[in-house]
């Protein structure tokens, strides 16, 4: 059963998108967690670790239960995915969002298909490339 949809670029919204990358694997890499609390990532998007975490389990155990069990989404999968990002349209958000998912598919030395997927899917959606988003991490280090 499908979630109802949270506010435009509420901070629900804005932490579906970035738990569903996260829930694209169906087990938890604790290297994943360190670096979204190194990137200061729940204070970003306006959530706490303890909510954002009750959202991946729930996509883990329901809506994205199936999806992660395929190498690639299925076209009823991807409207579904098209409903949480076109529910942040903050070019902020996008961004922010685009760059902590970089972070968070590569944290374990490899990005599998589902991951790339579903990172390509919100780069298309959203109007960047993956060269943009690059830009934008090396631009926040550097200030």
């Amino acid at each position: 059963m499908r979630m109802t949809s949270p506010a435009t670029d509420s901070p629900r919204a804005v932490a579906n998108v970035l738990a569903m990358v996260m829930a694209a694997h169906p087990d938890s890499n604790p290297h994943e967690l360190s670096m979204l609390e190194e990137l200061d990532a729940f204070r970003r998007i306006g959530m706490s670790e303890a909510e954002f975490l009750r959202i991946v389990r729930r996509f883990r155990n329901g809506d994205l239960c199936e999806l992660s069990q395929h190498a690639y989404p299925h076209p009823n999968d991807l409207e579904f995915v098209d409903e949480l990002l076109d529910g942040v349209r903050d070019t902020r958000h996008r961004l922010l969002l685009c760059r902590l998912a970089s972070c968070l598919i590569t944290v374990d030395g490899q990005i599998d298909g589902l991951e790339r997927t579903l990172y390509d899917r919100m780069l298309l959606r959203w109007g960047y490339t993956r060269t943009s988003v690059s830009r934008a991490i090396l631009a926040e280090h550097i200030h």
